[in-house]
């Protein structure tokens, strides 16, 4: 019954209005999340009126979301923000209705995501693209995304997508790319082995940074703020500042999270702050490894989202659309087993 009914959606002329969302949609809304994912979504947000409602009010998540003349949501994307100082939100919560695939509504709806973008008055965002298939991949860079980075086994087999490819015995590789629109021109501070990497990327972005490496370490206290996800078995570190005690904070954090068995830890660096070099440097040494360049991303400053891996994941199934890709892919990887050989 469903092959004959994608079949005779193929050969109409599908016109969904694109939209920003309502909070009437939101009940259709989860009805789409449904149907491309089932209940294996990694986001419980996307499944909770409350909480959907909660946050587009507070203009944490710009939604667009594609919609049939009867109401019915068959596409959704967001622009998300993580708070308030956010410059460069993410794009992501890509879907649409496995029954109205190829007719170009991903396409239509990023367009218009970036049109709200640009009213935002936003430098830029950056999205996170699945590895088991191209599409998403092809989509950011038919806009000029450039590949940034990537994070090894960030989404776990649970994960089933519609009617696409899905690998069940191993957590799914997620290729990050960031969009400018504008610039904050500024200083970054990086080791120097990682410089030339920085600056290639920096150039085929059209981002203007100067990038030193200093030999300086933190002052003060450490401040930072951890969270553990233990439905996806993730955990996420974020600096503030980076203090004298950075190695002792950072080591007592790690073990606390590794308490909770997680699969992998993401820490954002904060690479406006000169005492960043050393720390990158200190961070290698207890297993973390260049995760994504994410530009503007606080405050329109930089920061480098590193990780940390403790699960085995088949690199086989890492697929990138371009060379480019490939280049990002093969920078993380040798990275992950260069620190992975001294720890």
């Amino acid at each position: 019954m469903r092959n004959k009914l994608n079949t005779f959606i193929m050969n109409i002329n599908l016109s969904p209005e694109i939209s920003l969302i309502t909070i009437d949609d939101l009940p259709r809304l989860i009805e789409c999340v449904q149907r491309c994912y089932g209940e294996s979504y990694p986001n419980p947000v996307m499944y909770d009126v409350v909480q959907l409602e909660g946050v587009i009010k507070k203009k944490l998540m710009h939604s667009v979301v594609a919609r049939l003349d009867d109401g019915r949501i068959i596409g959704h994307c967001a622009l998300s923000f993580d708070s308030s100082d956010n410059t460069s939100p993410e794009a992501g919560k890509m879907m649409v209705d496995p029954d109205f695939r190829g007719h170009h509504i991903a396409e239509l709806m990023a367009k218009k995501r970036i049109e709200v973008a640009k009213e935002l008055n936003l430098v830029g965002f950056w999205t996170e693209c699945v590895t088991n298939h191209p599409y998403s991949q092809k989509e950011m860079i038919s806009f000029n995304a450039i590949e940034t980075g990537l994070f090894i086994g960030d989404v776990p087999p649970t994960l089933v997508m519609q009617d696409l490819e899905n690998f069940q015995q191993t957590r799914m590789s997620l290729l990050t790319f960031y969009l400018p629109i504008q610039d904050h021109p500024h200083i970054i501070f990086l080791p120097s082995q990682h410089i030339e990497h920085l600056e290639n990327l920096a150039q085929s972005l059209n981002l203007q940074r100067s990038i030193l490496s200093p030999n300086k370490d933190g002052s003060g206290v450490t401040k930072l703020e951890a969270t553990i996800n233990v439905d996806i078995q993730t955990a996420n570190i974020s600096i503030s500042h980076i203090g004298k005690d950075f190695n002792t904070v950072v080591k007592n954090t790690l073990n606390e999270i590794e308490l909770s068995n997680v699969a992998s830890i993401y820490l954002d660096l904060p690479i406006e702050l000169e005492a960043a070099a050393n720390a990158y440097l200190a961070l290698e040494d207890i297993g973390f490894f260049w995760g994504s360049w994410l530009p503007n991303y606080r405050n329109h400053k930089d920061i480098l989202r590193l990780q940390k891996i403790y699960q085995k994941v088949d690199i086989d199934t890492i697929h990138c659309a371009r060379k480019e890709g490939e280049l990002v892919k093969k920078y993380v990887i040798d990275e992950w087993a260069r620190v992975s050989k001294t720890n």
